[in-house]
């Protein structure tokens, strides 16, 4: 064999080692995708505007399954059945329906809305505060305060949750029998990111929230709300 064609050998293999390398690498990266997509992340269309102003019709997010950290102001996807969340296995997601709703109550916590100032009552806050939602736009506030929105001082189950649409107007929330106070179980993930459209990308932020006392005015409200001259309507503790 001849010394000029050895040489053209040697130089011949860094070249495959490197598209080797290459090869790997990116076949290693398909496969960390792929376990991302089937056992960690599922696609989430929005629907409707029970989310506005935060959360469009038609936005696509990525939503975490495997995260159960359940804490309040997280946005989630939560089964629209629960008869479905209770018996779902690993391709249950993929034909299940889903609403798109924020955590506000906790477990073992307490909810009463004035208008649409929610007061919290827990361990911490005995005599209840007022959570200060930023997210909550100028028009859900005025709406609530009209139609003189009041919901009752109701108690959370344990391993249960009090979820709100951010469009307090339009959302069928657990204010509604209809869904009500949500089991963890029925929680099938928490959003990571939107990804569609592409120009409003953006990673989820959890919301830092402040609390203030509830005011004289705030109960002078629930009062004039709750007059029998006004609508006839009894303050009541429900359980759900």
């Amino acid at each position: 064999m001849s010394t000029n064609h050895i040489e053209e050998t040697n130089k011949k293999k860094p070249k495959n080692k490197s598209i080797s390398k290459l090869y790997t690498f990116l076949t290693l990266i398909a496969v960390v995708l792929l376990v991302l997509k089937f056992f960690v992340y599922q696609q989430v269309t929005v629907v409707g505007e029970s989310m506005l102003p935060n959360y469009r019709d038609g936005e696509l997010l990525m939503v975490n399954q495997l995260d159960m950290k359940h804490e309040r102001g997280q946005v989630v996807a939560v089964y629209a059945d629960e008869n479905v969340a209770k018996n779902a296995d690993y391709f249950t997601r993929f034909s299940a329906r889903f609403f798109l709703k924020r955590i506000i109550g906790l477990p073992k916590e307490s909810i009463e809305i004035i208008d649409s100032k929610i007061i919290i009552y827990n361990d911490q806050n005995p005599d209840g505060a007022v959570l200060n939602e930023s997210y909550i736009s100028d028009q859900t506030r005025n709406t609530e305060k009209l139609r003189n929105y009041y919901y009752p001082k109701t108690e959370i189950r344990e391993n249960h949750f009090f979820l709100l649409g951010d469009n307090r107007s339009n959302s069928t929330d657990s204010r509604n029998s209809t869904l009500g106070t949500v089991p963890e179980y029925s929680l099938f993930g928490i959003e990571n990111f939107r990804f569609w459209p592409t120009k409003d990308f953006a990673l989820f932020e959890q919301p830092k929230y402040t609390y203030e006392p509830v005011s004289e005015e705030l109960k002078s409200r629930k009062e004039d709300i709750l007059s029998p001259r006004k609508n006839g309507i009894l303050s009541l503790d429900i359980n759900l």
